[in-house]
């Protein structure tokens, strides 16, 4: 591996920084550890000295495309903890109780899982203004669900296939003669079935296979949801903020263009209480997806960034790093045209999602608050998961 650093032709802000990041994994694997120059003019990173001169000129179109389409744009923030301004970090984090069984596959045990536990709690009880109903939904979602979601087309690079062996005999034995010891060979992806579902990337969209080909009230509906998901991330899979499977807690509103939207609101408004009552130091700010790198992906993320339809909730970590715990996204009618779905004399159903990502919110609260449950805020420390602490 070889450390090549990349020219850009202008300083990139926080916010270039952040979406090339997002992209730039998924140019080649061999991309490692990429990170941007003091003054964000140069981006750096380890790549395969065969390869280097090759992803230079790749890294450096990414950027460029980037830079020009949302270098102008101005990142709106809705909220602003106090807590900003002088974050203050433990010197050590201690981690214990999170285990890493696997590439972006953590398991939680002691006060991590404690932790997951009461935010899973707080997370669910906020779609109590609502009356969310609860769903619980599986694990796989079909193919077609996530072909009329787009998702193919927008976030191929984050796609966990479900298949399984062929059912025919031969293929059967074959295989089982293959493998009587070890791992998976070279030849087991041939033996399997085209795939009919995948590992679910976002739980929302079952919400709306539920509904599909249906009318919904005009005053609209909310689902509470909660469930496992699945993206890949390639080299971003790190700690706890990037994981191939994690957890999700959502609320679903679906109706009309104000209505969904006016919970929006208040959901943000909601939010940023829970960051203040939790003495966190983090934003609620415009954010954008991850699209996969396509002609057409700088100018979704251009309309997303200046539409406002994306919120992120960004809290801060160690060395000027931050992670995105929750989000509140406004799809429009999209997948009320999707599915067929709409709202009592009204028309195409349009739609909030507000998700949390529970491992998330467990990382960056130890981060800042540390593991001490004695030098918590209250509002955590007196709560039934900790009692005996």
């Amino acid at each position: 591996m070889t450390t090549v650093s990349v020219a850009l032709e202008s300083p990139a802000s926080d916010m270039v920084r952040e979406e090339i990041l997002k992209q730039v994994a998924f140019l080649s694997k061999g991309i490692k550890n990429t990170r941007f120059g003091p003054q964000g003019d140069t981006i750096e990173f380890e790549a395969p000295e065969a390869e280097g001169s090759v992803l230079v000129e790749a890294v450096r179109i990414l950027a460029t495309s980037v830079l020009r389409s949302v270098g102008r744009l101005q990142r709106k923030v809705l909220y602003r903890s106090p807590e900003v301004d002088s974050a203050e970090f433990p010197a050590s984090s201690n981690m214990t109780g999170v285990h890493f069984l696997g590439n972006g596959q953590v398991a939680l045990e002691g006060l991590p899982l404690r932790l997951f536990r009461y935010f899973d709690r707080i997370f669910e009880d906020f779609g109590l203004p609502w009356k969310a109903q609860d769903l619980h939904a599986p694990t796989l979602i079909p193919e077609g669900v996530l072909a009329r979601c787009d998702y193919f087309r927008s976030f191929p690079q984050y796609v966990t296939f479900a298949s399984h062996l062929r059912e025919e005999v031969a293929v059967l034995d074959q295989f089982r003669a293959r493998h009587q010891s070890g791992s998976l060979d070279d030849k087991a992806l041939g033996d399997m079935e085209r795939p009919e579902a995948c590992l679910s990337p976002a739980l929302c969209y079952h919400v709306y296979h539920l509904y599909e080909n249906r009318t919904i009230p005009a005053f609209g509906t909310v689902r509470g949801i909660c469930g496992k998901c699945f993206r890949f991330e390639s080299s971003n899979l790190s700690d706890m903020r990037r994981l191939w499977d994690f957890t999700m807690r959502e609320v679903v509103f679906l109706g009309g263009r104000a209505e969904v939207l006016a919970a929006r609101d208040q959901s943000i408004e909601m939010m940023a209480k829970v960051v203040a009552e939790h003495r966190l130091a983090g934003e609620i700010r415009t954010a954008s997806d991850p699209f996969f790198i396509a002609p057409d992906s700088v100018s979704k993320t251009y309309y997303q960034l200046s539409s406002d339809s994306k919120y992120e909730v960004s809290l801060i970590l160690p060395n000027d790093q931050r992670t995105a715990v929750s989000s509140h996204n406004y799809h429009s009618d999209f997948f009320g045209r999707a599915f067929n779905i709409d709202v009592e004399g009204a028309g195409p159903m349009h739609s909030v999602c507000v998700g949390f990502g529970l491992e998330r919110w467990v990382y960056a609260f130890i981060q800042q608050h540390g593991s001490d449950p004695k030098k918590w805020p209250d509002l955590v420390r007196k709560r039934p998961e900790f009692s005996d602490y």
